[in-house]
């Protein structure tokens, strides 16, 4: 629905380069200057300028950006919800935090499924960020995420309030027993990517207690969760996860929580949807049903 040639200004400020543009849209770099060049005259004002050999936006550029992608996000939604519209049965498109999407997400759906044949749905599993753009863009109808993740542009549904707690090997985490939460920094830590879930958790409890990620001793990064819990169970760090997430590894006795004396956190997870949702009013009996299941798993 938006002129071609803002997508390909939009491709340029991801690439910050013509040639790479015009390879990922299949078009000719003198293409991509004359697109450019329409939006300079048709805008009256230079997108972008050189900095040495590195391109860059300018003000105007950066402004014409901002308001672009959020004009592109919208154009997908309306088709999305277009097509939808004219489907003859509604599927949910339900996206959940990969945290929960390996095992406990799936085995709710399974029930809710095996007990309503006429339900429809497409489940999705991503780090918490994507999840959310992919929800603004119309592509997820919604998603199961971390509180940190609520914004004013959507309708939030509470699910549940999970315990968040520190994890380590059964012999470490008894080596940490009844130590301080400041102690906690002398060690590696494991941690998902950036805009994953648990890690926005981490986050907002330390800055909540004026520290930050910085403070550990040191950081491993990984964007999948069973490779983290394999690396706690290997004595390779400490991680911080929902507990719901961390029991069945916990119960099987390759990892254990660490009672640290002066920690203790929970965090609420929610259903996001928007406001302007064809089939919003549809998603309460979705949310109470698996509500009652997540209750009773």
């Amino acid at each position: 629905m938006l002129d071609f040639r803002i997508a390909t200004f939009l491709k340029l400020c991801e690439t910050k380069s013509y040639t790479k543009t015009a390879k990922i849209l299949e078009i000719t770099q003198p293409s991509v200057t004359q697109h450019i060049k329409y939006l300079q005259n048709r805008y009256q004002c230079k997108l972008f300028s050189y900095e040495g050999k590195t391109l860059r936006l300018t003000p105007e550029g950066e402004y014409l950006r901002r308001h672009a992608k959020a004009m592109s996000q919208n154009s997908e939604k309306i088709i999305a919800d277009l097509q939808r519209m004219s489907a003859k049965r509604v599927t949910y498109r339900f996206g959940c935090m990969k945290e929960f999407g390996d095992r406990l997400v799936p085995k709710i759906v399974g029930r809710m499924l095996a007990q309503n044949e006429d339900l429809e749905l497409e489940l999705y599993s991503d780090n918490a960020k994507k999840l959310v753009e992919m929800l603004q863009c119309g592509q997820l109808d919604f998603v199961l995420v971390d509180k940190s993740f609520m914004n004013v542009d959507v309708v939030a549904t509470p699910l549940a309030s999970e315990p968040f707690s520190i994890w380590a090997s059964p012999e470490h985490a008894e080596e940490l027993k009844n130590h301080t939460f400041r102690k906690i920094f002398r060690e590696k830590l494991l941690l998902r990517e950036e805009g994953a879930g648990s890690r926005a958790a981490l986050e907002e409890i330390l800055e909540s207690r004026r520290y930050d990620l910085n403070d550990f001793y040191a950081t491993m990064v990984s964007n999948t969760p069973s490779s983290l819990t394999a690396l706690t169970a290997e004595n390779t760090g400490i991680c911080f996860n929902y507990e719901s997430v961390m029991k069945d590894e916990a119960e099987r006795g390759r990892i254990a929580k660490v009672a640290v004396s002066d920690f203790s956190a929970s965090r609420d997870l929610v259903f996001l949807h928007l406001k302007d949702n064809v089939n919003a009013s549809q998603f309460k009996s979705f949310f109470a049903t698996f509500k009652e299941q997540w209750n009773n798993r």
